[in-house]
């Protein structure tokens, strides 16, 4: 019996049509693996995508808040210095400020701050937001510390503060 009379049987034709629909359904399965791959490949770019475009958000948001910063002379720089310690001091008065470590060079006059205090939760976050709503002086946070003290929360908080000055021009 050849292959041809094979397949004009019944049988034949019934082998033939099971080969075709297994062959469809595996290329589909493929397909369908494929697509499924792609998709999570796309998903992860999006994602990435993402979070690229919140930092360009980011970088913009700050280059227009240093933008909008004007440098101080040096005497505004020292009095602009005091003026956020008495803001802090009179928004949050159970803080503690412990100043060190004051340094003068190059046009920038920067220190370390400790802030201290006892307090309720809600008042630690304000505090906190209070020092990332900062825009002048340039404040970086080095540590934040908490402590439970029964209802109360204790907080220490070591930050550095940066503030850039120029030498006025002596007119005669």
């Amino acid at each position: 019996m050849s292959i041809q009379e094979f397949y004009n049987k019944k049988i034949g034709r019934k082998l033939l049509f099971v080969t075709i629909v297994y062959a469809i359904v595996m290329v589909l399965l493929y397909v369908f693996i494929y697509l499924n791959k792609t998709e999570q490949a796309l998903k992860e770019d999006y994602a990435l995508i993402t979070k690229l475009d919140n930092k360009i958000t980011q970088g913009i948001r700050f280059k227009r808040i240093l933008e909008n910063i004007t440098v101080p002379e040096r005497k505004d720089s020292e009095i602009l210095a005091a003026q956020f310690l008495d803001n802090l001091k009179s928004r949050f008065p159970e803080i503690n400020i412990e100043i060190s470590n004051i340094q003068k060079e190059q046009k920038q006059l920067s220190y370390d701050i400790t802030l201290k205090a006892e307090t309720l939760w809600n008042r630690v976050v304000d505090i906190l937001s209070f020092l990332e709503e900062t825009e002048y002086p340039l404040i970086f946070i080095k540590s934040v510390a908490l402590s439970s003290k029964g209802n109360t929360t204790g907080i220490d908080i070591k930050a550095h503060l940066k503030l850039f000055y120029q030498e006025s021009e002596k007119r005669t």
